[in-house]
């Protein structure tokens, strides 16, 4: 059918990161299927792939409104609600994901860093991350989530532990910026601007380069400021 065609063209033209064209198709898209799936990848894509976060809030919310138990949908809505500066709706929301899908690790690891980071509750964050390892002990999104809680309550060389057990499990951009961080903090800069470089590798959207950019500046600011 022609919603297939364009489904699976809006899916390309993401894999392929032209996102410009990606939001036409789904837009045209969500015209004419009153899908909330549909409404949810256009979402996604204004929101995170776009940058325009609080308009894709909005179309989320419109998805959620007619599907409120689907886990993709809810995950969005907390996505975008931590994008548009709201970490504690973020949380919210990921809890009520937790209601509805109550063995989500991904979920949980995403609800660890929000407390262990923005909400500045990282016990609370290692509660979420422990259980997420409970149920996914090798996935390497859950290990970061376990080491960057850890590392927040003070913990640093049992946080830097898991970090790195995340990366050797599979590289992903979250785990490069919190070794940087780590590093960073133990003053050791040039190792921190490789881990952010390697993080840019993985990086899908500008926010991500942006939060990249900005460590990046931080270092080379105190860099500058010691002489080194």
């Amino acid at each position: 059918t022609r919603a297939r065609m364009l489904m699976l063209l809006g899916g390309f033209l993401v894999n392929a990161k032209l996102y410009e064209e990606s939001e036409v198709v789904y837009t045209k898209l969500a015209q004419e299927q009153d899908s909330p799936i549909i409404l949810n990848n256009l979402a996604y894509v204004i929101g995170v792939y776009r940058d325009r976060p609080e308009e894709g809030l909005e179309i989320a919310k419109r998805a959620a409104s007619k599907a409120p138990r689907v886990p993709q949908i809810i995950d969005t809505v907390a996505k975008l609600h931590e994008r548009s500066g709201n970490p504690q709706k973020a949380a919210e929301t990921l809890e009520f994901l937790l209601q509805v899908s109550p063995a989500d690790a991904s979920a949980m690891s995403k609800l660890a860093l929000l407390y262990a980071d923005t909400l500045n509750q990282p016990q609370r964050g290692v509660v979420f991350a422990e259980r997420a390892r409970s149920q996914n002990p090798r996935s390497p999104e859950v290990l970061d989530a376990l080491g960057w809680s850890y590392y927040q309550t003070g913990k640093l060389a049992k946080g830097e532990e898991f970090l790195q057990k995340s990366l050797k499990r599979g590289e992903t951009e979250i785990a490069y910026i919190h070794m940087a961080q780590l590093v960073m903090e133990q003053g050791d800069f040039d190792e921190a601007l490789g881990y952010l470089r390697l993080a840019e590798e993985f990086s899908q959207d500008p926010y991500s380069l942006n939060r990249i950019k900005a460590l990046q500046d931080d270092i080379r600011n105190k860099q500058a400021a010691i002489g080194r």
